[in-house]
């Protein structure tokens, strides 16, 4: 009878330990790696996307409500995907005009399986060359009229001083004023057509460009200034002071570069020089800048960088120093 209570208090202890034995090579088993459990588990983050609009639309929610949804085609991708829609600040962005065949820039939230708009940046409409040059045609015809009007048909008056002479500090000024004017109406042009007359207005533009202009209109009044008052000098004492010569029989491009008695001059080369690349930069930005209308109700024209500002204002006022400081007619 010992023997027999012996055996199986032996059993029984056997059969616990291999059943404790099981129970730990299960959790061996199940546990995760060491490295698994040190480093976090990979999340996607939102990604931005471009591409062009494909359809725009609306569908009803479980909760009931409106959720709107957007159809586009990702550049690159080989088919479109639909998004939805849902914060109130992209759905009222897309409320704006939006259509199928527009382009819009966005963050999604999964670059490989997109599902939701997390933000939409930008909505913009493509415009043709075509469209581009007949709205810079059109606005360069509106200023062309507006200046023979005020010059009883000789617009080109505005380039030629008193003397008969191409002016330098009203070419420049010319140049730069008609460029920015020009492409101020043919984005406004652009928006009433692309968009309708509900985006008329509402064009700003950059301190950058502000600042360009400002520099040119204060040349050509700072100029007007010690013109007239070398010219009052000379009057006053005309043995003291160097008289100019007498009015050119037509003005010529080459009065540009040469002072009034045909010697070339290096400050005025300079300043026609930067401002014509001042003008030619933002005439090219321009024509890029045209080929999206942006679908918002206010925007803003190129800007210009800040290295083109201020070599501007140097061109600018190595010109004045030059022309107060050298004498009349030389300078």
């Amino acid at each position: 009878m010992r023997r027999f209570g012996e055996v199986r208090r032996g059993f029984l202890a056997g059969a616990l330990a291999l059943g404790l034995a099981s129970l730990a090579a299960t959790a061996v088993a199940d546990a995760p790696p060491p490295s698994a459990s040190l480093s976090p588990s990979p999340s996607l983050s939102p990604s931005p996307a471009d591409g062009v609009i494909q359809a725009i639309g609306v569908s009803p929610s479980r909760l009931g409500a409106n959720a709107d949804q957007l159809t586009f085609l990702p550049t690159g991708a080989p088919g479109p995907v639909v998004l939805t829609v849902d914060r109130p600040a992209d759905k009222q962005a897309l409320d704006l005009g939006a259509r199928p065949g527009d382009r819009i820039w966005l963050t999604v939230d999964d670059p490989l399986n997109p599902r939701h708009v997390v933000q939409i940046t930008r909505l913009a409409r493509p415009v043709p060359a075509l469209q581009r040059t007949i709205a810079l045609v059109a606005a360069f015809a509106v200023i062309a009229a507006f200046a023979s009007l005020a010059t009883a048909g000789r617009p080109w008056r505005f380039l030629v001083g008193n003397d008969n002479r191409m002016s330098n500090s009203q070419t420049q000024m010319a140049l730069w004023f008609g460029v920015v004017a020009m492409v101020y109406g043919a984005t406004l042009i652009l928006r009433v057509w692309f968009l309708g007359w509900e985006f008329m207005g509402g064009i700003a533009m950059t301190a950058n460009v502000l600042a360009m202009t400002g520099l040119s209109g204060l040349s050509f009044g700072a100029a007007k200034v010690v013109a007239v008052q070398k010219d009052a000098d000379a009057a006053a004492a005309p043995g003291a002071a160097t008289a100019p010569p007498d009015p050119a029989p037509r003005p010529r491009i080459a009065d540009l570069v040469l002072n009034d008695y045909g010697a070339a001059d290096l400050g005025d080369f300079q300043m026609i020089l930067i401002s014509s690349l001042a003008t030619l930069i933002f005439a090219a930005a321009s024509w890029e800048f045209l080929t999206m209308v942006d679908i918002v109700r206010a925007t803003t024209l190129p800007d210009v960088d800040t290295a083109l500002l201020g070599g501007f204002g140097v061109g600018q006022g190595a010109y004045l120093i030059k022309k107060a400081a050298l004498p009349n007619g030389v300078g």
